[in-house]
């Protein structure tokens, strides 16, 4: 299986040491493998479903499932050796484009600024300053009406805001799947903020905190209610919600609320190697490295956030229910 050692502080360290020549060479040489890898596992998969054992899948799970299940280990594994996404996520360009939209879909961008007076606790870092936040409205054309033209009361009207997967790392909300096909089903509008991903202790923990709340907050200037507010994430993003509802949470007395969320298989435990769990850990779709890499980049500003989980009960930003 495509898989990698956690890595510890300094392990990461010296990844961040690597020339990008070698990241990109590493990553070639790794899909050359999987390309090679894959088809001879084929054999091996189609054995392991016969036989219902569980070195690729449960022993609910499909043929299908399992190839799927293998081929999305090795992309994973291919392109993510280090500490440097392949492509740009943190010029302004980049992170305020407007990619080619499939079928309907139709967005435009918002710059929110930064949020003033609603900063406490962990979200103060003197190296990380809350910032403009490149965000998107997103909607269906035809299915459904332009937010930025709605002439429905917005005291009235329902969003979501939406936190792209990619360990807090990477990810552009408008490349995501996920918000366009809530839409399908909700028919509500979403708003994909387009937090500072951690790959500089410029951007690192709480620079993605800072950028939700801002966002949440300015839909709220906009003329939203907090209640009409949903919050969603899937993976690294599901983390960035995790953390933002904790510390809305923490407080309560002086920060407003949204009214629910959807976490989308997050990305909460920055810590945990899964060594007493080998079975979870050899049916992870995602290689372990990455993880460790990803967890070290974001705390990286706070040392003391490193070995802790950031869900209730436990953690800096934890808040009871």
């Amino acid at each position: 299986m495509a898989k990698g050692p956690y890595l510890n502080v300094t392990s990461v360290a010296a990844w961040e040491h690597t020339s990008p020549l070698i990241e990109r060479l590493i990553r070639l040489s790794r899909s050359l493998y999987s390309i090679i890898a894959v088809p001879l596992q084929l054999p091996l998969i189609a054995l392991d479903t016969t036989l219902n054992t569980r070195y690729y899948g449960r022993p609910s799970w499909s043929f299908g499932f399992r190839t799927l299940r293998c081929i999305g280990a090795h992309m994973i594994w291919s392109m993510n050796p280090g500490t440097r996404p392949s492509p740009d996520v943190l010029s302004d360009s980049a992170r305020r484009s407007i990619p080619k939209l499939k079928g309907s879909g139709k967005a435009e961008l918002v710059v929110v600024p930064p949020k003033e007076g609603i900063w406490f606790g962990d979200v103060i870092c003197e190296n990380v300053k809350p910032k403009e936040c490149p965000c998107f409205w997103m909607w269906l054309d035809g299915k459904m009406v332009n937010p930025l033209t709605d002439s429905k009361p917005v005291e009235e009207r329902k969003a979501m805001m939406y936190f792209v997967g990619g360990g807090m790392v990477q990810g552009h909300p408008l490349e995501s799947p996920l918000a366009w096909s809530m839409m399908q089903v909700t028919s509500m509008p979403v708003f994909g903020v387009n937090f500072r991903k951690a790959i500089t202790p410029e951007t690192a923990f709480p620079a993605a905190l800072q950028d939700a709340v801002s966002a949440f907050y300015y839909l709220i200037d906009q003329g939203f209610k907090p209640e009409n507010i949903c919050m969603m994430g899937d993976s690294g993003g599901g983390g960035i919600v995790t953390t933002t509802i904790l510390y809305l949470r923490a407080y309560k007395d002086r920060l407003a609320q949204p009214g629910s969320c959807i976490l989308v298989s997050p990305f909460v435990d920055l810590v945990d190697d899964f060594h007493s769990d080998e079975d979870a850990l050899n049916l992870d779709l995602l290689n372990p490295s990455m993880c460790s890499i990803a967890s070290t980049q974001y705390s990286t500003n706070r040392p003391d956030l490193r070995g802790t989980l950031l869900s209730p009960g436990r953690g800096h930003l934890s808040a009871p229910y």
